[in-house]
């Protein structure tokens, strides 16, 4: 009876085998492609990092990038920006 079951999963495993992903994948709409895309499993190490979450960002890039710029922008905003004052004062005992 087991090499039967056994027979029977190795049949439809051969019959799944048969479908090429691509050509179905190729067939879907792009909201279709959308839907399959949230359902699937986010740990697969087959899908991409940058796939494996659900937000994606609709926003076009602002630009190259000027580290220096924003590394002075930062510093700057950080000695304008006053301490606050600290509520209990530091004592070091437990």
């Amino acid at each position: 009876m087991a090499s039967t079951a056994k027979t029977n999963n190795e049949k439809a495993q051969k019959e799944d085998d048969d479908f090429d992903v691509d050509d179905l994948l190729t067939q879907l709409s792009a909201e279709e492609l959308e839907m399959l895309s949230k359902e699937v499993d986010p740990d697969d190490k087959f899908v991409p990092p940058a796939e494996r979450t659900n937000y994606h960002c609709e926003r076009k890039d602002t630009g190259k990038m000027d580290k220096k710029h924003l590394n002075d922008h930062i510093s700057k905003i950080a000695l304008e920006t006053p301490d606050q004052p600290e509520n209990v004062p530091f004592s070091g005992k437990k």
